[in-house]
């Protein structure tokens, strides 16, 4: 029987992983399918959120320990770090710094890249989309070092080892109108929203997410949603007490979390990729 297809999920930080694809990820294991998660930088320009005691650690550390963690939750993908150092936002001191992803090479990064995509040969890709999800640079230039990756690790040409041509690359990607959906139900039951205090019916006025005419490819991940649940806690340093993971109602966690969606930018469709990345292949 042959292998069957492989997905690489490129990520920015720690935690990324869970929050955007955990249940894509858990059920394409659960399938039998090779998963390998590819993490850009260690976390080090985020804060302790949690408040918990590191240790004598740095916070990079606590954070690998925990995205260790997250990973074996979710069902034990193959692991890599690109070994780039965390950007923070925009504007800041961490934006700035000499080893920070934000300002890497894009093809001494990209050529890291490609040469594990010639390892690994997943048939699929999956990183951030041009904006970065939410704008932040190291979400950004994930996109780009994944573009460019997937370019050369097919150019005959270029490297060693021999080409591979990724089948599909694909943008995770949150909807505006189920952001909204949740937006407007977080509101209705008296808790925060991360886009302010008061309900609206226009999905265009979400600051970020993708355009839903846009989206296609949803996965229903309602299966493995405490695994996805699981796994995102385990990223405990970077969740507040208010966090929005931690304070969702039980009865509305399906609604946010219960579905991932996608994007397709590169390769052929199939009948049934509406639901599922490796339709087809």
């Amino acid at each position: 029987m042959a292998d069957k297809p492989g997905i690489l999920f490129v990520h920015p930080h720690p935690d990324d992983e869970s929050i955007a694809c955990g249940g894509t990820i858990a059920l394409a294991l659960d399938a039998g399918h090779p998963v390998t998660i590819l993490t850009c930088t260690g976390g080090e320009a985020g804060e302790n959120l949690g408040g918990i005691e590191l240790g004598g650690l740095t916070l990079a550390q606590v954070r690998a320990l925990e995205l260790a963690s997250s990973l074996e939750i979710l069902g034990g993908p193959e692991h890599e770090w690109l070994g780039y150092r965390d950007s923070g936002m925009a504007e800041t001191p961490d934006n700035e710094h000499a080893d920070c992803f934000h300002v890497a090479d894009l093809d001494q990064a990209a050529a890291q890249v490609a040469d594990l995509i010639r390892r690994w040969r997943p048939a699929v890709v999956v990183s951030d989309d041009e904006h970065g999800t939410y704008g932040h640079p190291d979400h950004i230039k994930a996109n780009a070092v994944t573009r460019r990756a997937v370019e050369l690790a097919a150019d005959p040409t270029w490297g060693v080892g021999g080409p591979w041509q990724v089948k599909r690359r694909f943008h995770h990607a949150l909807g505006k109108r189920r952001m909204l959906q949740g937006h407007n139900r977080l509101i209705e039951e008296g808790l925060a929203s991360p886009f302010g205090d008061q309900p609206f019916d226009d999905p265009d006025r979400m600051p970020f997410g993708a355009d839903d005419e846009a989206i296609t490819t949803v996965i229903d991940v309602s299966s493995v949603l405490d695994r996805k649940r699981q796994a995102i806690h385990a990223h405990a340093s970077q969740l507040s007490p208010d966090s929005f993971f931690l304070n969702i109602p039980l009865d509305a966690e399906a609604e946010f979390f219960g579905v991932e969606e996608f994007v397709l930018v590169e390769g052929e469709a199939s009948q049934d990729i509406a639901s599922s990345l490796l339709a087809g292949l």
